[in-house]
């Protein structure tokens, strides 16, 4: 309580001093701000344009997926570091990230599983970053063991993406995958000759040599390298996960 009134003291000495000088609030806050909170709130910020890029790409990847209907809430609740938004599921609301994330890769039959894994995603995210505050002055006031579960859990959830089947042997997500092969998804596979005669081969818009889609994988890169800044700025050297450690993780509700 006394830190945060100390928090609205600094604000508003800022604002009368600067008052009818032409600083709008985001600059007084900015100048009352460390250079290592300050470069915080931007990898924050890229973190969370990474994300709605990778909803939007995964959407579009995954079209039958995903509610239609509630896209746009999801998508003002993240651009507005807002956390309203909670599914139920087999009657249950849920709430935190690993419930999201465990129905997510599920490899039962999961209706709009794209948008467990971006809320999913999202919640981490938001705690790990505090959302829930707007403001932080300093670079430690930031969670550290909250950071550091989210640089985990990040490498956890690249690795099932890549690799995660359901009980019927089809990728839970597609994402790395060239047209083609998720073509070759929905025919019988017994006789691969058929590959000839897929749309995207047969037109010459892509050949069985041509390279995965790296797209998704970028993006959730560029997510887990503004982690990784921010924890040096805390003074936490991340940790790449062993690959045994990796397979072996699960989400427990």
């Amino acid at each position: 309580m006394i830190s945060k009134l100390i928090k609205y003291f600094f604000i508003l000495f800022f604002v009368f001093l600067f008052h009818g000088c032409g600083f709008t609030k985001q600059s007084i806050k900015s100048l009352a701000q460390s250079n290592s909170a300050t470069e915080i709130t931007n990898y924050k910020n890229e973190t969370i344009r990474a994300l709605l890029e990778y909803k939007r790409k995964l959407d579009l990847r995954n079209p039958n997926s995903y509610n239609k209907s509630l896209s746009k809430n999801i998508v003002h609740q993240i651009k507005t570091n807002q956390d309203y938004i909670n599914i139920s599921q087999y009657g249950k609301e849920l709430k935190t990230y690993n419930e999201y994330l465990y129905y997510a890769f599920l490899p039962q039959d999961v209706g709009n599983r794209n948008d467990f894994l971006i809320l999913g995603l999202y919640k981490l995210i938001y705690k790990a970053y505090g959302l829930e505050d707007d403001y932080k002055f300093t670079a430690f006031e930031h969670n550290k063991n909250e950071l550091q579960k989210l640089y985990q859990y990040l490498q956890v959830v690249r690795w099932k993406i890549r690799t995660q089947k359901d009980n019927n042997g089809k990728y839970l997500f597609n994402t790395w995958q060239n047209n083609w092969q998720i073509e070759l998804l929905q025919k019988d596979d017994s006789n691969l000759n058929i590959i000839r005669d897929l749309e995207y081969i047969k037109s010459n818009k892509e050949s069985i040599y041509s390279h995965s889609n790296f797209s998704f994988e970028i993006l959730l890169s560029r997510i887990l390298l503004n982690v990784e800044y921010t924890l040096r700025k805390i003074n936490i050297e991340p940790f790449a996960m062993s690959s045994s450690a990796i397979k072996s993780f699960i989400f427990i509700l």
